[in-house]
Formats: structure tokens, C-alpha cells, sequence
């Protein structure tokens, strides 16, 4: 039984929402929980998300992104699954199944890690038009420990500038695993 109070902090600058060409988004959660209040467990919780964008010519773009996350609980193995932290998929590290990535059980089965660290570089150049192309490098993992490995991804993409924010096409590869197929991701939204 858990009552996880929280809050979340977010800031957003651009010089445009729609594509952005320089720009910075900064969000912080933090949320627990106490017997105090309920609840079976005791928690406290935080996640940062960070995310830069610069242009560096009239027609490309760097953008940076990292998600970084703790978690100091009592009895992690009581933690339901909802407040572990997993990584993998087209907003973390591509290359790899959404949430797939993060320690795992005795048994071989995926369990989740109390912290998560997960950086990326991606540089787009415009084609023509309102297509753009992209190449990025994914780095990062859900960890109980920062000593533990973290995986890789890499790949290339399409981009088309739509009203709503970018359609994003990416082909990404796990390599920390070459026996991975490659994996086909798909986002649609603005930048930031």
C-alpha cells in the first residue's frame, strides 16, 4: 500500500516551440512515501531530465539530452515496479525495447535499478525542405550500482518539421549487444 506524494518542477525556454534552434529544458520530480502517511514502504525519489539544443549552422542543430535518477528506499525488493527506474526506447536509449534495460533477478527476470543515468548526442542537418537527417549516440542504464556498465545505442534518422513538432524516424543499433536486431523508433512532438 503506498501514498506517494510529489512534485514536479519544470522550465522551458526556446527561441521557437515548434522547432527550436536554441533552447534548454530543465525538469525535476521528487515524490516519496512514509508509513506516516499509509503507506507500507518508505521512499524518497528523484528524477532530472535535462535536454540543450544549439544550432551550430544555419542548417544543423546539437542536441543534448540526460536523465538521471535515485532512489533511497528501505527494502527495494518491496518497491513496486511503477518506482523503479528502467531504461531503453526511443526517449532513453535507443537500440534497445522500451524499458528493457536494468538489473535483473537471480531468476534472469528484469527487476529495475534505484538509479538511472542516460545521456545523449544527436547532431540533425536539414536535406531540404522540412526534412532533415540525423545521426546520434545513446549512452546509459538503470543501475543499483554507477559502477555497473551502462549500454550503447547509435544510429541515423529522418526528420520532417510538422505543425504539431518533429516526426522523428530513427534507426538505432543496441551495441552492447551485436546479436540485437536493429530497432525502429518513432516520436512525434516538439523538441522540448
Amino acid at each position: 500500500t503506498l501514498l506517494v506524494p510529489g512534485t514536479t518542477w519544470t522550465w522551458v525556454h526556446a527561441d521557437n516551440r515548434v522547432y527550436t534552434r536554441h533552447g534548454e529544458r530543465v525538469s525535476v520530480d521528487l515524490r516519496g512515501s512514509h508509513p506516516a502517511l499509509g503507506s507500507t514502504t518508505e521512499f524518497l525519489q528523484t528524477r532530472v531530465d535535462v535536454k540543450f539544443i544549439r544550432g551550430l549552422t544555419d542548417l544543423s542543430r546539437l542536441l543534448l539530452r540526460g536523465n538521471f535518477g535515485f532512489t533511497h528506499v528501505g527494502n527495494f525488493s518491496i518497491l513496486p515496479p511503477t518506482y523503479r527506474f528502467f531504461a531503453g526506447g526511443s526517449q532513453s536509449v535507443r537500440g534497445y525495447d522500451y524499458m528493457s534495460l536494468g538489473p535483473h533477478n537471480a531468476q534472469g527476470y528484469l527487476v529495475g535499478g534505484n538509479q538511472l543515468i542516460v545521456g545523449s548526442v544527436e547532431v540533425d542537418h536539414v536535406l531540404v525542405g522540412k526534412w532533415s537527417g540525423a545521426m546520434f549516440f545513446d549512452i546509459g542504464n538503470a543501475v543499483n550500482d554507477f559502477s555497473t556498465p551502462l549500454k550503447q545505442g547509435a544510429g541515423f534518422g529522418v526528420r520532417w518539421r510538422s505543425p504539431i513538432g518533429m516526426l522523428r524516424f530513427d534507426l538505432a543499433w543496441g551495441l552492447s549487444n551485436p546479436r540485437l536486431l536493429p530497432h525502429l523508433h518513432f516520436v512525434v512532438g516538439p523538441d522540448l
